[in-house]
């Protein structure tokens, strides 16, 4: 062989020596979630918690806890995260944390004291969902086991994408999205608020994993709105799907009257949105600023509790504007809603302002949370109503006929 060639390979294999920061799986210990509660004593009180690897495995679980959840207090959150091993044996890995739980009062008095270590530590990627709690200590929501998934924060994670693809009710806030909502002056950011239901105590003990009926469960509760990074506020879980109206709703499902009965006997058309596309842009007119949101869609019927004929065009048209018009006056008064009573700009009209007529932004954007309280709103829906599958009529239609 060429001497060259020799030289070349020894070159290369003094270079290619492996993983220089390679760590052993049994040296460390995987961060699936944190949580960050008031200190009695200091500032903060952080909550980790690690899973139990051994219970994660087919072969190797023997029914032990499946995560273990460790506390600490101190006013740094970057120093807590290094100090944790106080009372834990692993070097703690947190790459894989999959939820932040922020006690409510923590959010409230404002998050830019430990966002920035997050964002810059590198100990952190960017797929983990921040989420405040209410009710209960965040440290509780690490320790609420569940049967169909032992990690409580991995449930949490899963749950908020299910409930976000089918229903619309999670804004799914990573890090970097919260940070630039606080940046751009043009919107506010958001995120999901979550509440414990049940026995918490008897929620934390893994006979829970074998309950039919789970002794504890975390439930999504609505939208935490902040402005700037305090949270002044908070939005049902309706309201927070017609938030998501405004931003990238995927699909969801929506009940309309008849409009045949009196209210105690109503009866509803069951609607399902495959698709939607929204469009918002802000405008001046006169020195007033004015909010534009235009709503695009298909619906299937899912069920049909009314009586009328739906292979009559008429009617369909009829239902259809009725949808339509639903829409619109829950979109309308979910964002009336929070120009009133919180005056914080969370769907982005003042970033929509600031790419359409940045010169008027720059005039307003000091005061645009004011602004956008006082503006008018324009909201226009146009949703199609497609064809009712396999049954056009009722089979109610049919018991009616038969009396």
């Amino acid at each position: 062989m060429d001497k060259r060639i020799i030289i070349i390979f020894l070159c290369m294999i003094v270079f290619l020596t492996g993983c220089w920061d390679r760590r052993e799986l049994n040296d460390i210990s995987i961060v699936t979630g944190i949580a960050v509660d008031p200190g009695e004593k200091k500032k903060y009180k952080l909550t980790v918690e690690v899973a139990n690897a051994a219970e994660f495995g087919k072969q190797s679980a023997q029914g032990d806890a499946p995560v273990i959840t460790y506390s600490l207090e101190g006013d740094s959150i970057a120093e807590l995260t290094n100090k944790m091993n106080i009372g834990l044996t692993k070097q703690l890995v947190y790459s894989h944390t999959r939820v932040l739980f922020i006690n409510e009062e923590i959010a409230k008095k404002g998050l830019l004291g430990f966002l920035d270590f997050l964002e810059r530590s590198g100990q952190f990627r960017n797929d983990f969902r921040i989420i405040i709690t209410k009710g209960d200590q965040a440290a509780d929501f690490t320790r609420i086991v569940y049967p169909i998934q032992k990690s409580p924060s991995l449930k949490l994670h899963q749950q908020t994408e299910s409930m976000q693809r089918e229903w619309g009710g999670d804004p799914s806030v990573k890090l970097t999205d919260f940070i630039s909502s606080i940046i751009s002056k043009g919107r506010n950011p958001v995120a999901i608020i979550v509440k414990l239901k049940g026995d918490v105590d008897k929620g934390k003990k893994t006979e829970n994993n074998k309950s039919l009926d789970p002794e504890a469960l975390v439930y999504i509760d609505g939208l935490a709105v902040f402005n700037n990074d305090k949270m002044v506020g908070s939005l049902t879980v309706t309201d927070t799907r017609n938030y998501f109206w405004t931003q990238r709703l995927q699909q969801t499902s929506i009940a309309v009257p008849c409009n045949e009965k009196k209210k105690e006997d109503e009866t509803f058309l069951d609607l399902r949105i495959i698709r939607t596309k929204t469009n918002i842009k802000t405008t001046y007119k006169h020195n007033m600023p004015k909010l534009h949101v235009d709503i695009y869609g298909e619906a299937n019927i899912q069920g049909n509790e009314c009586t009328r004929d739906l292979t009559n065009l008429d009617v369909y048209q009829e239902y259809e504007k009725n949808l339509n018009k639903q829409v619109k006056k829950e979109i309308t008064d979910s964002i009336k809603k929070v120009q009133e009573d919180f005056g914080s700009d969370i769907y982005g009209f003042g970033d929509r302002l600031n790419q359409t007529n940045p010169k008027k932004f720059k005039e307003v954007k000091a005061d645009w949370d004011k602004e956008f309280a006082r503006a008018d709103l324009d909201v226009h829906v146009n949703i199609t109503l497609l064809r009712g599958g396999f049954r056009n009529k009722s089979f109610k239609t049919d018991l009616k006929r038969g009396e």
